[in-house]
């Protein structure tokens, strides 16, 4: 059972770590985010918690897939948080954009590593794609011309 991005993991498919091991995209939920060390349901992965269980936010990343700029928590908490910036005018004052005041970082393309989310994204998204595509059938298979 393949979920969508953004669609809840629930049910008993989805109720042990390994599972959302192999899709840490399972773990971030609309109004929790599931700790994938202890299964602990949270708003939102804090530093001292994952100073807890002996690790930081990088190496909690890395270790299970997840982008480097992925936020530690609930997505209702996100928009929180954004609508907060907005509402502030905290978000119109971020003007710091390192890709255009140094050149040299588009030079560098594509040295960063994908991680485990990244891929199974990229995946998802090329089979939806596949999956969109009109079925070729008969004679238009074979490259007989199409009367317009």
């Amino acid at each position: 059972m393949a979920l969508q991005i953004g669609q809840e993991a629930t049910g008993p498919d989805f109720t042990s770590l390994a599972v959302l091991c192999s899709d840490p995209r399972l773990a971030v939920r609309s109004d929790s985010i599931v700790c994938l060390i202890c299964g602990g349901q949270f708003r939102q992965l804090t530093n001292t918690h994952l100073r807890a269980h002996g690790t930081g936010v990088i190496e909690y990343k890395i270790r299970f897939g997840y982008n480097r700029r992925r936020a530690l928590m609930s997505r209702k908490l996100r928009r929180l948080y954004a609508e907060r910036a907005v509402g502030t005018g905290l978000a119109a004052r971020i003007r710091h954009r390192p890709i255009v005041e140094a050149p040299e970082l588009r030079r560098r393309g594509g040295v960063r590593p994908i991680a485990l989310e990244e891929r199974l994204t990229r995946r998802e998204a090329q089979r939806q794609a596949l999956a969109a595509q009109p079925a070729r059938t008969g004679s238009i298979a074979r490259g007989a011309r199409v009367p317009r």
